[in-house]
């Protein structure tokens, strides 16, 4: 919309990346690199596609799950407590798990509005510690930010990506379900 051209996943994930471009809106601020392009018009503009409209389904409908719900059901039994935290408007995120049929599998939500600071602060993985009072806690996460919360936070992370990160690096989310199961 802003750059008058498609823009390719590689660009996305590069920017992504960058510590502190966990948040799409700052994602999509930073992709788009013009100073004179209001950030509020940027995340007027990327919630209009995203959510929709009366009109037109929005982007958030194209949504698929990382993880099937199966496998989280089996991660479920195996470890009775899940967890999320994300940058995510609470209702968006709760959308998605509701529209998956998944909101019951997790135990806690930490959303974007629910503490002062985003990741990589550690303030949503510390709120959702303790909420859970799990003993082992681990967090996975797909971003520098995610893992440099979950480092403050005193946590492993099992990071999904290409840099050299986390506790442990995977290649991919599969790889992460089978060491996990």
């Amino acid at each position: 919309y802003f750059l008058d051209r498609k823009v390719t996943i590689l660009e996305v994930n590069k920017v992504k990346e960058i510590v502190g471009m966990n948040n799409d809106w700052d994602a999509t601020y930073a992709l788009i690199n013009n100073k004179e392009i209001a950030y509020k018009k940027v995340k007027n503009i990327f919630q209009k596609f995203y959510l929709g409209d009366e009109k037109v389904s929005g982007l958030i409908d194209n949504e698929t799950l990382l993880v099937p719900k199966n496998t989280l059901e089996r991660l479920k039994r195996k470890y009775k407590t899940l967890g999320i935290a994300t940058g995510r408007p609470r209702i968006e995120a709760e959308y998605v798990l509701d529209r998956f049929k998944i909101n019951e599998l997790f135990d806690v939500l930490i959303a974007k509005e629910d503490t002062k600071r985003e990741k990589p602060f550690p303030d949503p993985l510390i709120k959702a510690l303790r909420i859970m009072k799990v003993k082992k806690p681990v967090y996975i996460g797909d971003s520098p930010s995610d893992v440099l919360a979950a480092q403050a936070a005193k946590m492993p992370c099992l990071y999904v990506g290409d840099q050299e990160l986390g506790t442990y690096r995977f290649d991919s989310m599969s790889q992460v379900i089978d060491a996990l199961l």
